[in-house]
């Protein structure tokens, strides 16, 4: 009886808890706010962008607005001319194929995807928004997928009082990725676009009249077009098998799978047709040696080529006859212990009349073959299956030098690092004798490595010491010496800035497309027109046309300062960008100079003779031209008809290299701080706050020889002047040292 009454007991209370769960999943069931997530969410998206060098940016969140794949989200979140990819509520991934719209004032983008027939959310009239409205938000808070939150609308107000530009200020939780996030209403319209947190669960939205009123602004820019960061130059390469190319600061990287067999993907330079006798070379760096990738020659621009590459740590020559597999013809593999897995090797070709080819790893030959019926072709880089390579230094030419080293040159260098020597392995009877001693040997050799590392690094840092100064020397020589009008003497400057931290890109090959870009702006410029209406058609070109443009998410990124990434990314600083727009109007004839306004460098176009106020100021940065007014309104001050002389080159690259030493400074690199010092003392000796500087940099880094070389410069230089008192309390501090050191 009583085992009844238990097991009767726990079948009640059973019931009641499924009752009671029953109750519960009804009262979820019938929560408006969950069946107005469960609609809003398959018309969110996740969008995730790259920064200024490839890497992630961030994830942020948008929504489709129409079926045939139109997102709208933050402009921020997309990125300035950056990749990005889109994730579907369904976890499928798309590409993006066009920008349709873009208000950076008001952080808004619409873009379109490669899909259609989506659910989409329908746009609310923000203008009947009242403060309490109770509104429902579904974004990617810290990378959570898809997260819900609820809150209310709290009040509608201008960020800036009187700037005309409404926000929706709500009371809901917002975290970074939470950017691009659709606020609706109850009835699952969208009244706003989250797009900036004010601290705790508030922020503001742009009110989604903004957006429609951006719907009907469309103007279509493809993707191709859009994408400028890291995008190879049409001019200098073709992807006939796709695949993803990419370039930065002179290197070269492939990822990705190409669409011929295998993942394969070339990269031909535009030179077509190259006949022999030449030779051809590059360096090339594997993600991983079950990768391949190499060089690329005789190809018919298709599928048809042969190619030297790496693969599994050996060295290839084939040629391709075709798409499939079995048109590929394996000439020679061979393993060679020249390969150094891991790190850059230079692959050279040589191909002469009547179809020899000698292959070379690291300037040693591994590979002998003969075509004859190869002739001609396209030349350029190959890579095969998923790892990715880096490339850097392609070079063709009638012929390449084997080397750039000089014997002499060569032999100085081993007198340097003679006690860095050795043999590249241990004789067996050396082996032999060195067991006969005690079990400290193992430990003393040890030792011995950990000295040659040091040393070997050691040696890496001089070589790096000499590279820059050699940069500084000639970047001096070319601003102090005599200079005439044919010299490139402000383009050569601010590439030899770049190379001082890129040291792999060739500056002869960024001289030759500034030609290649102003030859082909001049050839659009119709006779009989005048220099006025030619500058239009520049700045066309240049901002509208190239795509070039101020950058306003990474400002203070270096790649803004260095002229051969502006060139690449199509992306820069007021000075560097109006730099290249100079360097154009000289070589189309027209009368463009630099103004060193403060904080804002502009150009100025002016003709022989005319006013002042009959010229024309152009922001670079924005690739318009502008009044006097808005010029006072951008450098915050009002500007004197003396700020606008032209700048000197020298004043441009100096400028250019104290932006470089401010980054430096946010990014605590004392070492690039150092070179840019370096750089400016270097071109104005007399600079006392840069040589002040330096010294001080040097005395914290504990360079107390160095430190001492500046602070007794300064203090000979004028020895009466009161402000050297600070430097003669640090000069005493390091004798004093250097007494109790010795």
């Amino acid at each position: 009886m009583v085992i009844l009454f238990r097991n009767l007991l726990v079948f009640c209370l059973t019931l009641q808890l499924f009752e009671e769960s029953s109750l519960f999943s009804k009262e979820r069931t019938n929560d408006p706010f969950a069946h107005l997530a469960a609609i809003v969410k398959p018309s969110v998206v996740t969008i995730s962008s790259v920064n200024r060098g490839g890497g992630p940016w961030g994830v942020g969140t948008g929504f489709v607005v129409d079926a045939e794949g139109v997102i709208a989200t933050n402009f921020h979140v997309i990125g300035e001319h950056r990749e990005f990819t889109v994730e579907l509520a369904d976890g499928t991934l798309c590409k993006p194929t066009e920008i349709l719209a873009i208000d950076r004032s008001r952080d808004l983008a619409l873009f379109r995807i490669d899909q259609s027939g989506l659910p989409t959310l329908t746009l609310g009239d923000s203008s009947k928004i009242e403060p309490g409205q109770a509104v429902l938000s579904v974004g990617n808070p810290l990378g959570y997928d898809l997260s819900v939150s609820q809150g209310v609308v709290a009040a509608i107000r201008e960020l800036e009082f009187g700037d005309g530009r409404p926000m929706v200020q709500v009371a809901i939780p917002i975290e970074a990725g939470s950017s691009g996030s659709p606020v609706v209403d109850r009835n699952g319209e969208v009244l706003a676009m989250l797009t900036i947190k004010s601290g705790g669960a508030m922020g503001f939205g742009v009110p989604a009249n903004a957006l429609r009123s951006l719907m009907e602004e469309i103007r279509p820019i493809p993707i191709k077009r859009w994408l400028t960061v890291g995008m190879l130059d049409d001019d200098e390469w073709v992807l006939p098998l796709g695949g993803n190319w990419r370039q930065r600061a002179g290197i070269i990287k492939a990822s990705g799978m190409g669409d011929g067999f295998g993942g394969r993907m070339i990269c031909l330079a535009q030179q077509p047709n190259i006949s022999p006798p030449f030779d051809l070379e590059v360096e090339v760096r594997l993600e991983d040696e079950s990768g391949a990738a190499g060089l690329v020659f005789g190809s018919d621009g298709e599928q048809k080529h042969y190619g030297f590459y790496p693969t599994n740590g050996s060295l290839r020559l084939t040629c391709f006859n075709g798409p499939k597999v079995f048109d590929w013809n394996i000439i020679e593999t061979i393993p060679s212990p020249d390969y150094l897995p891991g790190t850059w090797n230079r692959l050279k070709i040589r191909f002469d009349q009547g179809g020899q080819i000698r292959c070379s790893i690291n300037e040693q030959e591994v590979i002998e073959a003969v075509d004859f019926t190869l002739k001609k072709g396209w030349v350029g880089l190959c890579k095969f299956r998923e790892p990715a390579a880096e490339f850097r230094n392609f070079r063709i030419s009638a012929r390449l030098s084997s080397g750039s080293i000089t014997p002499e040159i060569r032999e100085l260098a081993y007198e340097l690092s003679q006690t860095l020597v050795l043999e590249k392995s241990i004789s067996p009877s050396e082996v032999q004798d060195l067991t006969k001693l005690d079990s400290s040997v193992y430990q003393a050799l040890i030792d011995r490595a950990v000295e040659m590392e040091q040393a070997s690094e050691r040696l890496r840092q001089s070589a790096e010491k000499v590279r820059i100064a050699r940069i500084i020397k000639e970047l001096t020589d070319l601003l102090t010496s005599e200079k005439t009008e044919s010299e490139e003497i402000l383009l050569r400057s601010a590439l030899l800035v770049s190379l001082m931290d890129n040291p792999d890109f060739q500056l002869k090959q960024y001289l030759d497309r500034v030609d290649r870009m102003a030859t082909r702006i001049a050839q659009k410029i119709p006779k009989q027109i005048s220099k006025r209406e030619t500058l239009d058609i520049l700045i066309d070109e240049l901002f509208v046309q190239l795509g070039y443009h101020g950058s306003t998410l990474d400002f203070h990124h270096r790649s803004n300062s260095y002229l051969n990434e502006v060139i690449d990314d199509r992306e820069g600083l007021p000075i560097t960008l109006t730099l290249l727009l100079l360097e154009l109007g000289k070589r189309i004839d027209l009368p463009i100079t630099g103004l060193a306004t403060p904080g804002h460098f502009l150009a100025l176009y002016r003709e022989p003779g005319q006013k002042l106020k009959d010229s024309v100021i152009i922001d670079a940065f924005s690739g318009r031209t502008i009044s006097r007014e808005y010029a006072n309104t951008l450098t915050h001050s009002e500007l004197s008809d003396k700020d606008f002389m032209p700048a000197s080159e020298t004043e441009i690259i100096n400028r250019i290299l104290r932006n470089l030493l401010r980054s430096a400074d946010w990014d605590r690199d004392s070492s690039a701080s150092l070179r840019y010092l370096d750089a400016l003392v270097s071109i104005n000796p007399n600079d006392r706050y840069h040589r002040t500087l330096r010294a001080m940099t040097h005395y914290g880094l504990g360079s107390f020889v160095e430190a001492l070389i500046d602070i007794n410069y300064l203090i000979d230089q004028d020895p009466q002047d009161p402000a050297n008192a600070p430097l003669i309390e640090i000069k005493r501090r390091l004798m004093q040292s250097h007494e109790r050191i010795r």
